[in-house]
């Protein structure tokens, strides 16, 4: 058919950009608050594994995590609240993960014991 997926939300709603933590969470009120507050302890090896493939390929962990989606094949549909965001964002194209990578993102995402977020476009 020569289709591709799309990859809606690469980011997590903004879990996987590295700028939240326990103790960095979405300001009072925002819905996302309560959700990170249950997901973040459980992500963390994703997390974790981001932030080193981050470091050894130069890149931001949203970057990094943009190019995963790239890589396996996705076309990913990040969310930018402002223009730095965008301009982060465009920084995951032009370059590529190592395979070696990409294997140990799918192993961290593979051992979670949570599942992320479903959203309602999303069937079983």
């Amino acid at each position: 058919i020569n289709c591709r997926l799309i990859s809606y939300s690469p980011l997590c709603l903004g879990l996987l950009t590295g700028k939240y933590n326990l103790d960095n969470l979405p300001r009072n009120g925002n819905p996302r608050r309560q959700l990170f507050r249950e997901l973040l302890p459980g992500a963390q090896p994703l997390l974790n594994t981001l932030e080193a493939i981050s470091k050894d390929v130069n890149k931001s962990q949203s970057q990094v995590a943009i190019n995963w989606a790239l890589c396996k094949g996705t076309v990913p549909i990040p969310g930018a609240r402002n223009l730095q965001q965008a301009k982060d964002n465009l920084g995951a194209i032009g370059w590529e993960l190592d395979g070696s990578m990409v294997e140990e993102l799918d192993r961290a995402a593979l051992g979670l014991k949570k599942p992320m977020i479903q959203n309602i476009f999303q069937t079983k």
